[in-house]
């Protein structure tokens, strides 16, 4: 029983399908796959626009900290300018490496998976 079984599965497997793709297939398999390449950029943009608001809100929750009176005396720009523009640089800096570990360790895993 089990070999008369066997020999019909083989049997099976050596016959042709019996369908055929149609002409267009190759087309709708390529719009689906850019449909699907489309919706992955779109979500990109929303994350990378989240994270950015968030890096500037920490940005903002950090000089709002470390130097409240900087945020109060809006009118003395000389006053605090001096100690803004490192804690800019800094979080610029930051910013950048967070992008980049971002596309190394994230989107390229991501396309490729």
């Amino acid at each position: 029983m089990k070999e008369r079984i066997e020999k019909l599965i083989d049997e099976a497997l050596k016959m042709e399908p019996t369908f055929q793709l149609r002409k267009d297939f190759k087309d709708k398999v390529v719009l689906t796959i850019r449909k699907k390449e489309k919706a992955n950029q779109r979500r990109l943009y929303l994350w990378m626009t989240f994270g950015t608001l968030i890096i500037f809100g920490f940005g903002y929750g950090t000089i709002a900290y470390f130097i409240p009176e900087a945020l109060q005396n809006f009118g003395n720009m000389a006053s605090w300018t001096s100690q803004l523009i490192p804690i800019a640089v800094l979080v610029g800096l930051l910013v950048l490496v967070i992008q980049y570990l971002d596309k190394r360790l994230v989107k390229d895993k991501m396309f490729h998976a």
